[in-house]
């Protein structure tokens, strides 16, 4: 049985996925400050998703990240989450893509959920 969190889909296979931007809550459009701005209000967003769902960032074991200028951002965006993540960096894979609404970012995000 499925059911969802603000933000996230939980399986019955206990995992959690996300898919978050760099959009605030009530707003239209990103946060300013490039792709690195972006980076940060979307991984404080995932900092909400994880807290609604009882676990911290060590639980995530995949990320997918998404950038309209995937060369030109990724230094700025690895930093970012590099920091965040600190020594436990999961799987990430990186695609160049056409983003809506003036995003230069967005992430999902899988986390595995221990047993209820």
């Amino acid at each position: 049985m499925d059911f969802r969190i603000d933000g996230a889909v939980i399986t019955s296979g206990r995992l959690l996925e996300t898919v978050l931007v760099g959009i605030p809550d009530g707003e239209k459009t990103p946060v300013a400050g490039g792709s690195a701005a972006e980076m940060r209000e979307i991984l404080k967003q995932l900092d909400e998703v994880l807290a609604a769902a009882g676990v911290g960032r060590t639980a995530i074991a995949s990320a997918r990240l998404y950038l309209e200028h995937v060369n030109r951002d990724i230094a700025e965006v690895n930093a970012v989450y590099y920091e965040y993540f600190g020594e436990h960096r999961p799987i990430r894979r990186a695609y160049g893509v056409d983003l809506q609404a003036g995003m230069l970012v967005e992430a999902a995000f899988v986390a595995e959920l221990p047993d209820a």
